[in-house]
């Protein structure tokens, strides 16, 4: 058995959306906890347990799952993604704001962005929160690093 620790869209058909894949490669389902009372920023913690046959078919439904819209937190209780807010310091915006966030997003997802911005000769500041595979949270922090040297940013991390 495995348990799967994802977090869907509030809105209706998401769950059913991210439980046909399980069907469709065969695995049993043997239970779902849809806890709508955790919701946060949108989204709802959803765990499915399931029974598959072979890893090769496990790792069909995740990515079926990821295609749906679902964000895995966990497998087996260990990590995959990790939320990562991230304060960024500078000309956030002269400096090409759609640009820096492409580049993220190349590595992982800017899921929320909140620019202040208190005058146009004045540097801004932007808070994100991103999220990214757990593996992957080096080539991030690399990136942050030529970003800062690029643009003349400051990003300050904080791992959630």
């Amino acid at each position: 058995m495995i348990t799967i620790d994802i977090e869907l869209k509030d809105k209706p058909g998401e769950l059913l959306k991210v439980l046909t894949p399980i069907s469709k490669y065969g695995a049993n389902i043997i239970s779902v906890i849809h806890s709508r009372e955790d919701k946060r920023g949108g989204k709802v913690p959803v765990r499915i347990v399931i029974d598959v046959e072979d890893s090769e078919k496990l790792k069909k439904i995740l990515e079926d799952l990821e295609k749906e819209g679902a964000i895995i937190k966990k497998i087996d209780g260990k990590n995959k993604k990790v939320y990562l807010d991230v304060v960024v310091i500078g000309h956030v915006v002269d400096t090409d704001i759609k640009d820096t966030i492409d580049r993220i997003n190349e590595i992982g997802l800017v899921e929320d962005l909140d620019l202040i911005m208190p005058h146009p000769d004045k540097e801004s500041s932007a808070i994100m929160r991103i999220i990214i595979d757990k593996d992957k949270i080096n080539e991030l922090f690399y990136l942050f690093d030529k970003l800062e040297k690029e643009k003349n940013l400051f990003f300050i991390k904080s791992i959630l």
